[in-house]
């Protein structure tokens, strides 16, 4: 199995087990699913170590500009797309409880104090980095909510199938225009016109247009890992994070947790 196969599986996987637990009106954390797809690239890259690499710190607090996970996309020139992701998970409703406007504190006059959105964060994170940034939102099929529109976005596979929605990206800047205060934010609101499988960067670098005029590219050695430690098979004795948290070693501002590097997935692009 290719990665673009191995995600595509994963993206089915949390799609029919999200489905499930909805089914009996239950939640799952979007920190489980998180974990569980790093270690489905790590087992991957066990075998094609060339293809991805996983790296996480050991540094548990969340980086000021919302990012999640750190996905780094090569593409046909060589060159490397960035997508800082954030990641929420749907519930049973159809809806991302934490995916709506918040109000900052009320002022002595009856106003209210502007409070930062982590979508503008996430926003500012593209002008300051170049990266792009997108909501990685974990799907199942709904109680309630569902959208009942079928996919309609193609990229070099052809048209996604339902399922592969089970891991969907939405652009950061869509999910500020969309949110509303009362109500958080239901996936029939994203879907199908501003939502696309995971699996289509990962299968097609390159397929999507770039969500900034500030986003860039990058070469492999602009990728910084020296404040984190690959993901990989070790004796449980074994430190993870041998000598990352001398005060050298330190997560720069803009990183996420997680930093994930993917190599050009020759198997499907060299069929286009």
């Amino acid at each position: 199995m290719n990665l673009c196969d191995n995600v595509r599986d994963f993206s089915y996987a949390v799609f029919d087990y999200l489905s499930e637990v909805f089914s009996y009106e239950l939640g799952f954390s979007e920190l489980g699913l998180t974990d569980h797809f790093i270690v489905k690239l790590a087992r991957f890259s066990r075998r094609v170590p060339f293809k991805v690499e996983v790296y996480k710190t050991s540094w548990q607090v969340e980086t000021v500009f919302g990012n999640d996970i750190d996905l780094f996309v090569e593409d046909a020139s060589g060159q490397y797309d960035w997508y800082a992701l954030q990641a929420k998970v749907m519930s049973h409703k159809g809806q991302f409880k934490d995916l709506k406007i918040k109000l900052g504190k009320k002022t002595k006059k009856g106003g209210r104090v502007f409070k930062l959105q982590q979508w503008h964060k996430l926003l500012l994170h593209e002008h300051l980095f170049g990266s792009q940034a997108f909501y990685l939102l974990y799907v199942g099929k709904s109680k309630t909510n569902f959208p009942t529109a079928a996919p309609i976005k193609h990229d070099c596979r052809g048209l996604a199938p339902l399922e592969d929605y089970g891991l969907s990206l939405v652009p950061a800047l869509d999910i500020m225009n969309t949110v509303t205060r009362t109500t958080p934010l239901q996936f029939n609101k994203v879907f199908p016109n501003l939502t696309v499988p995971i699996s289509s960067i990962i299968c097609c670098p390159g397929a999507l247009p770039p969500t900034s005029s500030a986003a860039r590219k990058f070469n492999r050695d602009e990728i910084d890992t020296s404040a984190y430690k690959l993901v990989y098979a070790r004796d449980e004795d074994e430190d993870p994070y041998q000598g990352l948290n001398h005060p050298d070693n330190f997560r720069p501002n803009g990183f996420a947790k997680v930093r994930i590097i993917v190599g050009r997935n020759l198997d499907v692009t060299s069929a286009r």
